[in-house]
């Protein structure tokens, strides 16, 4: 049964029955790299990043240029990632939270059917957000004393070996995610194809990577101000994407002399944007459009797919490759299927953004900022549940680049656009952006009278979403916006 993979090629999958399927169903290497904004690669168009592995890996697979993730944040991305399902619809809505036991996962469908399954690197965010053997030391006692007396904490249980790194000193644990790597190939069930979800810390705060960028020399997009600080955060973040290039690197060339490169499906991505301008905790695009490649030699070809898809496609894709139906429960498709061809069907993909950090209110709500997205072919949608909340950018706050912006906008010394853009007090309750012509998302069309169709049809569209997932928030039907 042949299975086209969209505008990029076709898929040569034979459906096998009995032996002859164990035997010829992949290995599956999932890459998860922490806060990764897909325009800080070189493969998608950014020369002033330095990729070059992760660059040939795109060009022997697929690069998806339009995935989004689930989620603006780890932890909610992570269990969309693994369920194949929304944040909300998994009640994975708040940071420190682990992901209830009825919520199974794909690994789990993968052990059941024969496979050896792991996770490995940084602490993979789904009991809480640090978890595994060395978790308890990342988490708040009190509540990590409670999940272990009520059992919450259940990744140990679902896959066949956990083993993560503390997040205490990044750039040295950078090295111990690729001993992991290598113990988990060492000591695994060899007679079995094995699934591993290998997490990287980089490019996470804090930018600690040797420094490999001039910041005099990259190109700042349009919406971030150019001071010598932005410039220098910036380049750092380049810096510790050139870092993951390099330990991604090793793991392929372990592929590589291993013989197991041909054998195993190798699925790249970020877990949410980078904690950038309009990044990590927006809907905007580098908050939620990640990296994705997907190389499965001698049964993918090589090419770019420019439809919008999601991170929870990820479990459809991994299940779907391993000979094993999608369950109707999951949202996500597989990248396999023909949903990515020219049939004439639109996909509408789904973002949301839930509680973030630690608990500051009720001095500052921004931990509660609740948001909801809607993308389409060519229109996105947001849906700001509390625009009368000043935006926190989450994770460079306090960093001395912004404090130095925001000395600026109160000196009126920062341009108006980004004094608007970054320190406004209040927000729109609807944004509408034209992603083909405005893909920087400036010129926001919600109230332009010749975008209402469009504005009130995604809207419904999201309110029905909501609706399925149980959605805790309000619902925004246009009929409730048009009274404002």
């Amino acid at each position: 049964m042949g299975i086209s993979l969209g505008r990029s090629g076709i898929v040569a999958f034979m459906a096998l029955n009995g032996m002859a399927a164990m035997a010829q169903r992949p290995n599956i290497l999932l890459l998860v790299s922490d806060d990764h904004s897909a325009f800080a690669m070189g493969c998608y168009g950014n020369p002033d990043v330095r990729t070059p592995n992760l660059d040939r890996l795109a060009a022997q697979g697929v690069r998806f240029d339009r995935c989004y993730a689930a989620s603006p944040q780890s932890v909610l991305s992570r269990a969309s990632i693994m369920t194949g399902r929304t944040p909300v619809a998994v009640n994975m809505t708040r940071f420190n939270v682990p992901l209830a036991r009825r919520y199974r996962t794909f690994p789990e469908d993968l052990r059941d059917s024969g496979y050896y399954t792991g996770l490995a690197g940084r602490g993979y965010h789904l009991d809480g957000p640090v978890s595994g053997i060395n978790g308890r030391a990342g988490r708040i006692k009190l509540v990590a004393d409670y999940y272990d007396s009520q059992g919450l904490v259940t990744f140990p249980e679902r896959m066949d070996t956990c083993m993560t790194v503390t997040d205490a000193i990044k750039g040295e644990n950078h090295q111990g995610i690729n001993r992991q790597f290598r113990d988990f190939m060492e000591f695994r069930d060899k007679d079995k194809p094995f699934f591993l979800q290998l997490c990287y810390a980089d490019p996470h705060t804090p930018y600690d990577a040797p420094s490999v960028h001039d910041s005099d020399g990259i190109t700042l997009p349009p919406y971030y101000p150019d001071t010598p600080g932005v410039r220098k955060h910036l380049a750092a973040y380049y810096d510790e994407i050139n870092r993951l290039d390099s330990d991604i690197g090793e793991v392929l060339d372990y592929l590589d002399e291993t013989g197991l490169a041909d054998s195993t499906l190798v699925i790249f991505t970020g877990d949410n944007g980078g904690a950038q301008f309009m990044g990590k905790g927006t809907l905007y695009d580098p908050g939620v459009r990640v990296p994705l490649i997907v190389r499965w030699p001698g049964h993918v070809a090589s090419g770019v797919d420019r439809h919008p898809v999601s991170n929870m496609d990820i479990s459809a894709t991994c299940l779907d490759a391993a000979g094993l139906p999608v369950p109707e429960v999951m949202e996500g498709r597989s990248l396999f299927a023909t949903h990515g061809a020219d049939d004439g069907s639109a996909r509408y993909v789904f973002c949301q953004r839930g509680n973030h950090g630690t608990n500051t209110l009720p001095y500052d709500t921004s931990c509660f900022d609740q948001q909801r997205c809607i993308i389409g072919d060519r229109y996105k949608l947001i849906y700001n549940i509390m625009p009368n909340d000043r935006w926190i950018p989450v994770d460079v706050a306090e960093y001395p680049h912004f404090v130095e912006l925001h000395r600026m906008h109160e000196a009126r010394a920062l341009e108006p656009a980004f004094s608007k853009l970054y320190f406004s007090t209040t927000r729109p309750m609807f944004e509408l952006y034209d992603i083909v012509d405005d893909p920087y998302e400036t010129v926001n069309l919600a109230d332009n009278p010749a975008m209402l169709s469009v504005r009130d049809d995604l809207i419904t569209r999201l309110t029905h979403k909501m609706i399925d997932d149980e959605d805790f928030c309000p619902l925004p039907h246009p009929k409730i916006y048009e009274q404002r």
